[in-house]
């Protein structure tokens, strides 16, 4: 019986640590990374407020709850990510080389106790805060009203709904220092063409108008 349940055990184990990361984070050089989606690479350019590109993993690994949910299982780890100061009228942007399905983006330390720090989201994007909770500073809040998200010491993971060539925003409070990364589910299914869309409306009428005739017939 105690082999039993030590076997069961070790192929517990196992399977868990074999999971495969469904998230590709991008991994930055500079102001310009990339990531993968569908097994195709996406260039990422970024322009805007930035100090450095952070290696430090333990911002994500910390807490590795915070950043990651039910379809996102790994964290973006050791991949880098911009380290920002706020405090700038100018507008960032991620700009990918090709549509990228329900992107996503980590934040880390926005604002801190008594200084609350802002990300806000231009053009009117989708998005919710999928998960959120303490980060390597300890604990803290991550709120969303409408396309703007606040943070005091705030950690998580902002998921995108849609197609997106490009994401804006503004960080217009300075502080000591914050950050974020940007990526995607790795395999997710094609959005289909407006032309695809067509040909299968198409193809429904001239069923129900063959079907109409036989009945007439």
């Amino acid at each position: 019986m105690k082999k039993t349940v030590l076997i069961t055990a070790l192929l517990f184990s196992a399977g868990t640590a074999m999971a495969e990361d469904t998230a590709s984070w991008a991994t930055w050089s500079g102001t310009s990374a990339t990531f993968a989606q569908n097994s195709q690479p996406v260039n990422v350019t970024y322009t805007g407020q930035w100090d450095s590109v952070d290696f430090n993993a333990s911002y994500f690994n910390s807490v590795p709850t915070s950043f990651t949910s039910a379809e996102v299982t790994n964290t973006p780890g050791s991949n880098g990510a911009i380290h920002m100061t706020g405090g700038s009228p100018d507008v960032n942007t991620l700009h990918f080389s090709q549509p990228v399905i329900n992107p996503m983006i980590a934040v880390y330390s926005v604002g801190q106790s008594g200084l609350p720090v802002t990300f806000n989201f231009l053009n009117n994007p989708s998005f919710v805060i999928a998960s959120q909770g303490p980060g390597h500073w300890g604990g803290g809040s991550l709120t969303q009203s409408g396309n703007t998200v606040t943070g005091l010491e705030g950690n998580g993971l902002l998921q995108f709904t849609g197609s997106y060539t490009d994401i804006a925003f503004t960080t217009p409070v300075h502080e000591n220092f914050y950050g974020f990364t940007v990526g995607a589910i790795a395999t997710v299914p094609a959005v289909p063409e407006p032309e695809t869309y067509a040909m299968l409306l198409a193809g429904l009428g001239l069923m129900g108008f063959i079907a109409r005739r036989r009945k007439t017939a």
